[in-house]
């Protein structure tokens, strides 16, 4: 007779994904899983398959969660879609400061996606559904006549994910806040 699983897989996913999000794909060791989530190696094949297997479903609660957190942020702006922007930018790098690590996404991005098309195609998800969140917030911004009307919302959407890249780069080499807030300062006032 088969063994009950006695733990709550979202509680190991959940270890799984800051041992993941802190030291990357690459450097994350069995011995690093077994010693952080609290699962054999035995367990953590049977439950989740290979290490690449745990670091894809690792991935994707890190998308949804952080999903989750952008729209939160830009739903307590409501009056405003231009400070529904701001919001989700304050979030961006508030996120990031708070938990001490670069965005998983990113770090993905450049250690895995050009090679492993999993990761790829769930990352690329995480940053569509983004992309799409805010063409609609920019959209309203512009009927609102918070934003040029002769700029392309998807564009403007697409360039403020593609800055979010440098404000985590920052982060590592300076980890320098108010730095970075400055920029996400500058980065609002070239969109409008």
């Amino acid at each position: 007779m088969a063994r009950n699983k006695e733990f709550i897989l979202e509680e190991k996913l959940e270890k799984a994904k800051n041992v993941f999000w802190k030291k990357g794909y690459a450097s994350t060791s069995m011995q690093d899983l077994v010693e952080n989530i609290g699962l054999n190696p035995g367990s953590i094949y049977g439950t989740f398959g290979n290490k690449h297997d745990l670091f894809l479903d690792s991935l994707k609660v890190y998308c949804n969660e952080l999903l989750v957190e952008y729209k939160m942020a830009a739903d307590s702006a409501p009056d405003s879609p231009l400070e529904s922007l701001k919001a989700i930018i304050k979030k961006a790098i508030d996120y990031s400061f708070t938990s001490n690590k670069a965005c998983m996404v990113v770090k993905t991005s450049f250690e895995l996606a050009p090679d492993d098309v999993k990761a790829l195609a769930i990352i690329r998800h995480q940053t569509d559904g983004l992309a799409g969140m805010m063409t609609n917030i920019i959209k309203a911004a512009q009927e609102a006549g918070e934003i040029n009307s002769d700029k392309n919302p998807e564009i403007l959407a697409t360039f403020i994910i593609s800055s979010f890249a440098g404000f985590w780069h920052l982060q590592n080499l300076y980890n320098d806040k108010e730095r970075i807030i400055q920029l996400s300062e500058f980065l609002i006032e070239s969109i409008k």
